[in-house]
């Protein structure tokens, strides 16, 4: 017969902690003391906070402290308690957690509305019980949980896109072809024309790249763009919702363009006009890293917080322990898959992390004959793939939000690391140069990613990171001090094993770490050694990026509400905040987020006391910005400047384009390691050396790809040779006889040939039709045929001699650039980029002048 346990009065507790002693049916014997600290802070000083951030390190106990807080909360005040969390999976681990280690009544919320229980919602309701859900479940526009009065949201950090999903539109040229190809051509008809050619470029490079429909131009096109989705994303699209938030606050979105998918959304998720958010009497943020540069605020759109910082201690000491292996540092890259496989087969259950689908697929066949598991197999519990003996977990773009504990896996594979995961992201690092902006928020995807399976006191895991983009973060030091000094430890004996050089070494020394026997011991003391004499850097401008986040969320809700004056001087005391060249970008795009303002202002209010302020802002934008070419096209319209006038800016933008393209190249293929850049540039060297003419050919395509040329080449019937491309208004393409015989003239055909390539280059490119196109011949003969000067026109002359010691000058400044490259998005080594290619005559008009400097007419006649 069960108990007769109907409840007279509410219970009222003190204090977290007695309240924690009566559950009586837990499994933890009590509080640790820094859980104990952190709650007494919490009572004493933040008690009534709307907006309260408490700091604590993965495996430290967080989830216990956010459930007594929600239990305390629901107890004491009788409110309804909602707890967030990134994933299903994560709920469920929550709530089994909760209800047998913690003795707390707790229960998970997951998938439709309509299948919620109707008991566990009277519970929820009625203040019976903690609610437990995914972001998703209250950011939405019909949610269940309409009035909660205390949320705690769980893993803070991981929560930007969950949030701002709610006011994203997102059209996938994958998914919805026809929607993209038709929003693409409304938007493009109103971008200059080099935007829309490069759109059509099936370019390899056009993958990464990123633009921004510019904001004077969004304005003149914002109706026909509403009426376009009004048609296109209805009740049956699942983009429906997300518009009917956003269609009629278009003024306050940016439109994101890449060749893969457009994004509409507004510069930060306006998070407090979401009510069931928003009139929560307290929101609790719970995360292992709060950030130091007002990542929080921008993330959530909320503009203050009250921070609980990581309890005293925690600065040095870090959770767990991992091995990391870092293979591609001494073998080859084709034997990265095979240790892979072998250490799987060593640890049994391994997990493998990548960015993309493309290398889910790749790694499935290195493990094809393994239990395979992707994201949809665990999302909902892993207890499948730890009762495999030899399981395999795939999984793409899911650094966070999954947990593989102590026995689940000892083994974690991470194919590229987390970087950008949306196009604002992508755009505001490799075009605004925000690298520093993100540099918080990357290094906080990281440390979750290389954590997976590492997540109490005592849990262990080997890392393996492989892939061309880890010498960046986890290797230069630039990169690797800003990480917590226990990661750094670990990170820096990983590289020292750099000689281990065979697949056995390795699979030995993975024996020795899940042995964790006295061999294991004397290297964890050594990797203690090393965290302690390493402190953690601060990220260029920190206290500044922190300083104006708060300007930066209240702009946002100005801007929400059509306010423009009042937005334009916010945006520009964002920038008057952001000093210092190292946040160059990013004054920069606030500059121009405040010239938007000034120009709507002056064109839809007509008030033309903003004219000159909307040049000037422009114009600082610009400055900040030079790879922004609409930037200066906007200014010309303004000023009434010619094309002639402008044609110093142009040219810079040819470098500025360059240079970012550089910037991927050098990013993609590792540079950061010397070693992958001497090997790269050897081959070129090498291939251009070669009497085989299609290896000569690839080099020098290579050679204009590493300059940052849109470099290609042909094999088809009349087609040129390679060609570099800096814009669409600028291109040089070749003609390559590195095999003629260099005793013979240039034979007319050959000159025929050649001049007609830009012909072919307007045909079957992207260029303008009013682009600058030169042609230039690279050949081992010094003379030409008597009737070479009919045809030779303006066609360059480059003798192969030549051209080899143009490429060695160009190897010795890209060893220059190499040696200070520390990542994407960096102002500084721009600047640097920007010098030192103008010196040494290689930006991209100096080279093509240099390559049609002297006229093949001009050559010996035979």
């Amino acid at each position: 017969m069960a108990f007769n346990t109907k409840r007279r009065v509410a219970k009222s507790y003190d204090t977290h902690e007695a309240l924690f002693r009566d559950r009586r049916n837990r499994m933890v014997q009590g509080l640790l003391s820094h859980q104990s600290d952190i709650l007494r802070k919490y009572q004493n000083e933040a008690l009534e906070k709307p907006n309260v951030a408490i700091e604590l390190p993965t495996g430290s106990g967080k989830t216990l402290v956010g459930l007594l807080i929600a239990e305390y909360k629901r107890i004491t005040n009788g409110e309804r308690v909602l707890y967030l969390c990134p994933t299903k999976q994560l709920v469920q681990q929550v709530c089994l957690q909760s209800m047998q280690k913690y003795g707390i009544h707790a229960i998970p919320f997951i998938g439709r509305k309509k299948d919620y229980e109707q008991s566990a919602k009277a519970s929820y309701l009625n203040a019976e019980t903690i609610a437990v859900a995914p972001y998703s479940a209250l950011f939405n526009t019909n949610p269940f949980f309409v009035n909660p009065q205390l949320i705690v949201l769980d893993d803070a950090h991981a929560a930007e896109n969950y949030i701002s999903m709610n006011w994203s539109v997102n059209i996938s040229r994958v998914n919805d072809a026809y929607v993209y190809d038709q929003l693409l051509g409304i938007i493009l008809r109103h971008m200059p024309s080099t935007e829309m050619t490069r759109f059509k470029s099936s370019a390899e490079d056009m993958a990464k790249w990123v633009e921004v429909m510019p904001g004077h131009l969004q304005a003149r096109s914002q109706e026909e763009i509403c009426e376009f989705l009004n048609q296109h994303l209805g009740r049956e699209s699942d983009q429906y919702y997300s518009w009917s938030l956003i269609q009629s606050y278009l003024h306050a979105c940016q439109i994101y363009i890449s060749n893969k998918s457009i994004l509409i959304r507004p510069l930060i998720p306006p998070s407090l006009t979401h009510a069931p958010f928003a009139d929560a009497a307290q929101r609790v943020y719970m995360s292992a890293t709060l950030g130091l540069t007002g990542d929080l605020e921008r993330i959530t759109g909320v503009d203050t917080f009250y921070r609980i910082p990581i309890p005293h201690g925690w600065d040095k000491q870090g959770i767990g322990r991992r091995l990391f292996m870092f293979p591609e540092l001494s073998l080859e890259s084709n034997q990265a898959e095979v240790l892979v496989r072998t250490l799987a087969e060593q640890a049994g259950r391994a997990v493998v992390l990548t960015p993309d689908t493309p290398r889910v697929e790749k790694w499935k066949k290195v493990f094809n004959r393994h239990t395979i598991f992707t994201a949809s197999d665990i999302e909902d519990s892993i207890d499948k793939f730890c009762a495999s003996p030899h399981a395999i977990a795939i999984l793409a773009n899911r650094y966070d939000g999954l947990d593989f504990l102590d026995e689940s896996c000892r083994l974690l594979v991470l194919d590229g690391l987390p970087k950008a995961v949306n196009l604002q992201e992508s755009f505001q690092i490799t075009r605004m140069m925000a690298g520093n902006l993100f540099k918080d928020r990357i290094r906080t995807r990281i440390v979750q990613a290389v954590g997976r399976c590492t997540r109490s006191a005592t849990d262990y895991a080997a890392v393996v990171v492989v892939g061309e983009d880890f010498f960046d973060w986890l290797v230069v030091n630039e990169k690797l001090s800003l990480f917590h000094p226990e990661l750094q430890g670990e990170l820096k004996f990983g590289i020292q094993q750099k000689d281990v050089d065979s697949v056995d070494e390795f699979s030995e020394n993975m024996a020795m770490f899940l042995t964790h026997g006295e061999d294991w011991d004397q290297a964890d003391a050594y990797i203690l050694e090393m965290r302690d004499e390493t402190t953690q850097a601060t990220i260029p401008g920190q206290d500044k990026l922190l300083s104006a986040a708060v300007k930066e969320v209240r702009y946002a809700y100005t801007l929400w509400d059509g306010n423009y004056r009042k937005a334009l001087e916010l945006a520009e005391a964002v920038a008057d905040t952001l000093t210092g060249n190292e946040l160059k970008g990013l004054r920069g795009q606030w500059y121009y987020q405040a010239a938007v303002c000034a120009d709507k202002l002056v064109t839809d209010s007509n008030a033309t006391e903003y004219h000159q302020k909307t040049i000037d802002l422009y114009r600082r934008a610009a400055a900040c910005l030079p790879a922004l070419a609409w930037l200066h096209a906007r200014i010309i319209d303004l000023t009434g400047k010619t094309d002639n006038e402008m044609s110093s800016e142009k040219s810079c933008s040819f470098l500025e384009a360059n240079i970012e393209r550089m910037e991927n190249v050098f990013a993609d293929r590792g540079y950061s390691s010397i070693r992958r850049f001497e090997q790269d540039i050897k081959s070129i060297g090498d291939m251009l050396r070669s009497t085989d003419s299609d290896q000569f050919e690839e080099a020098h395509r290579l050679l204009g790809e590493i300059l940052g040329f849109q470099s290609e080449n042909s094999n088809g019937h009349a087609a040129p040779d390679p060609w570099w491309i800096s814009t669409a208004e600028l291109c040089i393409v070749f003609e390559d006889k590195s095999d003629s015989n260099p005793d013979n003239a240039v034979p007319v055909n050959t000159v025929r040939q050649a001049v007609s390539h830009p012909k072919w280059i307007r045909d079957n490119t992207f260029v303008n039709n009013t682009a600058a196109i030169y042609s230039s011949l690279i050949t081992t003969q010094r003379k030409i045929h008597r009737d070479v000067p009919t045809y030779a026109d303006e066609l360059g002359y480059w003798h192969i001699d030549d051209f080899i010691d143009f490429s060695s000058e160009v190897f010795n400044v890209l060893r220059d650039l190499r040696a200070s490259f520390v990542g994407i998005g960096d102002t500084s080594w721009r600047d640097v980029a920007r010098q030192l290619l103008k010196e040494k005559c290689l930006d991209p008009v100096s080279i093509i002048n240099r390559a049609t400097m002297r006229k093949l007419r001009q050559v010996t006649v035979e």
